[in-house]
């Protein structure tokens, strides 16, 4: 019998081809690691080790890892823009420019990241026409990428012009910021959200700049920038609205009118009755009878709301006079006292108050009071003293939950328009806990009692003395 012999063929390629994959993975993937580590132990360490010491690291040991890699990798244009950003960290800011400058050479065409680094660099150390110069080197061009870099440097040279108090430019850059973010199919929102609050904030305090120079039209057209960008700011409105009562009494309306309708115990009313008069005086002038006498009824009718339906915050002063936490077996009850004050021109009557206790961002009890009721007033001037606000409830807190017991008082005579005249936590840490066995000691409900007829007292006293 004849031997039969069987050769088998093994093809190892694919498994070695494998091994080899996966190798060059695993180093691609470590080296992203050390490289974004360096990032990180960079901009995190300065606050947990002496800067002489971090600088000595970088320069030493991160900065020669880097320039071994160059020399390895000799193409590569992001080992030079990485030295260049090493390099600024320490503050050696020839090298920086040196190794960004490189970069830019190295980097392909369509690659705008070098160049977008190198502007960066000139714009924080203040050389604008260098920066501008490259910015003007970028194509006007439909690319995502591109129209973002131009934005954020212009953001950048806004920021920087911000810090050196050099507002009127930084508002330029803003604009030019937000005008290239705003040619993205998809912008942003929450870049363009903090690009426009920051336009905001430069435009009023502009404005704000120029209404102590007596420049009213410039701070209006400065108004109007940010109202802009931001135009449901109620700061911004309510600015335009006084600015323009003498230029624009028509305009200045229309803003009056509509916060009033928005937020009417935020709006001064009396400058809007004001407005009222001035519009009164000025068709009568022009012989538009129809219009002064419209005008006319509306003023009175302002007062008439204010009146029956509104606390505004110039009616009151509020003052919180003591915060008293006790303490009944393992539970506790708060007593707060504060005192209220008509610092308008007016009687007030019908004046609710409302306490919402809050435990961090939850609300664990609302508190309601008739301070005022149809029958009395607060004549101008007057006060009511000692009103002591005692929740019926009685409740549980650990030692950690105490600095976190939060207040909000409002005043009202509608529900739908309250006043806040306060928001804050009532406690800290330290806070003495007093103890009572019956919760709230007696003494405190015959105080308490004693003060409100002494106040409906003086009250009705003082209103008979007025007629």
């Amino acid at each position: 019998m004849s031997k039969i012999e069987i050769k088998i063929k093994i093809n190892i390629w694919p498994y070695v081809s494998t091994m080899l994959w996966t190798l060059l993975a695993a180093c691609i993937f470590s080296g992203g690691i050390i490289y974004y580590a360096q990032y990180d132990v960079i901009n995190n360490s300065s606050s947990n080790y002496n800067q002489k010491v971090l600088n000595e690291y970088i320069k030493n040991t991160v900065i020669e890892q880097n320039i071994n890699l160059e020399m390895n990798y000799p193409d590569d244009y992001r080992i030079d823009m990485h030295l260049g950003y090493l390099y600024n960290v320490i503050k050696e800011f020839d090298k920086a420019e040196y190794y960004y400058k490189k970069a830019v050479a190295k980097a392909p065409i369509n690659i705008y990241r070098p160049l977008y680094e190198l502007a960066a660099f000139y714009i924080e150390q203040s050389r604008f026409d260098e920066a501008q110069e490259i910015i003007d080197e970028f194509p006007q061009v439909a690319n995502p990428a591109l129209i973002k870099y131009q934005s954020y440097l212009y953001r950048k040279k806004g920021d920087v012009y911000y810090d050196n108090q050099r507002y009127y430019y930084a508002l330029k850059e803003y604009e030019r910021a937000r005008y290239y973010w705003l040619k993205l199919s998809r912008p942003g929102l929450k870049y363009i959200k903090s690009l426009n609050m920051r336009l905001s904030e430069t435009a009023v305090l502009l404005a704000d700049i120029a209404v102590n120079s007596n420049q009213v039209e410039e701070a209006v057209h400065f108004l109007q920038v940010a109202e802009k960008v931001n135009p449901k700011d109620f700061i911004v409105r309510y600015k335009l609205a006084l600015m323009t009562a003498n230029t624009d009494p028509e305009l200045s309306y229309k803003y009056f009118s509509k916060l009033f309708k928005e937020y009417p115990t935020q709006v001064d009313y009396t400058a809007y009755y004001d407005l009222l008069l001035k519009l009164v005086e000025l068709y009568e002038l022009e012989g538009d009878y129809n219009k002064a006498k419209l005008y006319d009824f509306r003023a009175k009718s302002l007062l008439d709301y204010v009146y029956i339906n509104l606390i505004s915050v110039k009616d009151v002063s509020f003052k919180m006079t003591d915060k008293v936490l006790y303490k009944v077996g393992n539970k506790y009850k708060i007593l707060l006292k504060c005192n209220i004050q008509n610092v308008s021109g007016m009687s007030i009557k019908d004046m609710k108050l409302e306490v919402i206790y809050k435990l961090g961002d939850t609300v664990i009890e609302k508190y309601t009071k008739i301070l005022i009721d149809s029958t009395n007033r607060l004549l101008p001037n007057d006060s009511i003293n000692d009103i002591r606000i005692i929740p019926k409830t009685l409740r549980s807190y650990t030692q950690s939950d105490i600095p976190n017991i939060s207040a909000e008082v409002y005043l009202y005579k509608l529900p739908s328009k309250k006043l806040c005249v306060y928001n804050s936590k009532l406690f800290d840490a330290k806070t003495e806990v007093r103890q009572s066995k019956l919760g709230l000691d007696c003494q405190s409900y015959i105080e308490f009692f004693a003060s409100q007829i002494l106040n409906i007292g003086s009250t009705i006293s003082s209103y008979k003395d007025s007629r």
